[in-house]
């Protein structure tokens, strides 16, 4: 019952503050997860390991994703300054090689039993920084509608995923002043 009011809670919030929260979130969700694997580690090998250790395997992890996928994504920005690939037709190639790019990372980080989503991410800050302007301009105006149609596509699915949630649930409508300052609070918003 009080999961449902803090999903819709969550939704709201996420509705006022989304592009903000974005940035912050995929930050605060890499970190997690690069926690959560050391904390894991740390529960399966139950030894006295002392607060070091465990900090320093943290570290190992986050920055051994973050330099497998800086490193992903600076080739692919060398590979498409200096190769010829936006010659006439080839730019179906080019988008393709783009999109394969950060699932080479992410695969290469997992390889190496690093985190693959932290490496995903930056690849993809420093693909958008340095491989989108190599692009074509036709590859660059094919992968940005792709990449605009996968995220909404993305964030559809999580919200109607979210909407099934809260109806499949068992309501209790015992606090009304919750639901009214929902309803408020989302009006105002629009």
């Amino acid at each position: 019952m009080i999961s449902v009011y803090i999903k819709l809670l969550v939704l709201l919030l996420l509705l006022i503050l989304a592009p903000f929260l974005i940035s912050i979130c995929f930050v605060a969700m890499k970190m997690a997860i690069s926690l959560y694997r050391t904390m894991a580690s740390l529960r399966t090998n139950a030894s006295s390991q002392n607060i070091f250790v465990v900090i320093l395997r943290f570290l190992e992890n986050f920055f051994g994703s973050m330099s497998t996928g800086v490193g992903a994504g600076f080739i692919s920005a060398l590979l498409f300054k200096y190769s010829t690939l936006g010659v006439e037709n080839l730019y179906n190639l080019e988008s393709c090689l783009f999109v394969v790019f950060p699932y080479f990372s992410y695969m290469l980080a997992e390889g190496f039993g690093l985190s693959g989503i932290v490496s995903i991410l930056f690849t993809g800050i420093v693909m958008k920084r340095y491989t989108f302007s190599n692009l074509s301009e036709d590859s660059q105006r094919f992968t940005a509608a792709l990449f605009h149609l996968l995220s909404s596509l993305a964030e559809t699915f999580v919200f109607i995923y979210m909407g099934f949630d809260i109806a499949m649930e068992r309501q209790s409508w015992s606090h009304i002043g919750f639901i009214f300052f929902s309803v408020v609070s989302f009006t105002l918003t629009l």
